[in-house]
């Protein structure tokens, strides 16, 4: 869907919140599996955020259940994240006529802070961790409503044929790396035997936030909040850190920027061997979705810029996972 498309809907979604009449201005801050915007008003100074989503990817279920589990987080004061900001009438989410069909959108409160980058990441990871561990501490003791649905983060899920995103051979560029296919495969056959014997138990598998990369950070001074909770889903607690590392696993750093998260989630959530183990595995498998999804959702911007090498650059690391060269240090801690 091109970005005129979504512009669109901006309207059409604030109606539902009384909103529309207010609207002053619209600045898109990202277009991945929706379209977020920045929104300014005439009756107040302070902004809001509207996520559009992407027709057809998320269920009106869904999205109410990950905003339930939103306000669950900040009544209880388990981690930072932005406000829900409900409809006059009380819900969740808005339903509103889009070009293709019913469509939905949730808003929320502005929140402070910027997108760390590579340069903040040693600085800021430890905090991550410890925010991390919070929000899986949380997830063990809630009971969530005999409403919640979310998706399922297994292998099927992440990078098997039941994958929104597709699978990585899909990606063209996997080919025009020599030998890249069947690297790549050898990677997956290698992780997948290796988080089969790390099971899916309720001590390592359970509700995530799925997808706690740099965009869904926000660093202000003293902390850090958590955005973006479309893929929360059911999945392994480990993953959350994987996803710290998207678009820049194989960095020279990777290995300081994981020891770092994991101090600051070992200080209330320890870990065991079994858990560090799993740790490369676990980052294996989201690079391998991430080589999918940048061929699936080729038409943003972030995609494009990002697509050129990163198929050639993820056989080289599948390379040294298979040769059980990749974030050594993680694994000498657990000889």
């Amino acid at each position: 869907m091109s970005d005129p498309a979504w512009e669109r809907q901006v309207a059409a979604a604030l109606a539902v919140y009384g909103l529309a009449d207010r609207l002053s201005g619209t600045r898109l801050l990202s277009l991945s599996e929706n379209a977020t915007h920045l929104c300014a008003f005439t009756h107040t100074a302070d902004p809001l955020v509207l996520r559009l989503h992407r027709p057809g990817f998320r269920t009106l279920p869904q999205i109410r259940s990950e905003l339930t589990w939103i306000e669950r987080l900040r009544t209880d004061g388990a981690v930072a994240t932005p406000a829900v900001i409900r409809t006059p009438s009380g819900d969740l989410a808005a339903t509103f006529p889009g070009a293709g069909g019913e469509q939905h959108a949730a808003l929320f409160a502005f929140a402070p802070g910027t997108e760390p980058d590579e340069t903040d990441f040693a600085a800021v990871m430890e905090t991550v961790g410890r925010e991390t561990a919070a929000l899986h501490t949380h997830a063990l003791r809630w009971t969530p409503p005999d409403s919640f649905t979310r998706p399922v983060w297994d292998l099927g899920n992440l990078i098997g044929a039941a994958s929104l995103w597709g699978v990585w051979r899909d990606n063209p560029d996997v080919r025009a790396v020599p030998d890249g296919e069947a690297v790549l495969a050898r990677a997956e056959h290698k992780l997948t035997a290796e988080l089969a014997a790390y099971g899916t138990g309720a001590d390592v598998f359970g509700l995530i936030h799925g997808d706690l990369r740099a965009a869904n950070l926000l660093v202000a001074p003293g902390r850090v909040s958590l955005i973006d909770f479309d893929d929360c889903g059911t999945g392994w607690f480990l993953y959350d850190l994987a996803c710290t590392l998207s678009f820049v696993e194989d960095d020279p750093r990777a290995e300081e920027w994981v020891a770092a998260w994991l101090r600051g989630y070992e200080r209330s959530r320890p870990l065991g061997t079994a858990d560090l183990r799993a740790v490369p595995a676990l980052v294996m498998l989201r690079r391998l979705m991430l080589v999918a999804w940048l061929h699936k959702r080729g038409d943003t911007e972030f995609a494009a810029a990002t697509r050129p090498g990163f198929a050639a650059a993820s056989v080289a690391l599948a390379r040294r996972f298979l040769a059980d060269a990749y974030l050594t240090g993680v694994r000498r801690e657990t000889a």
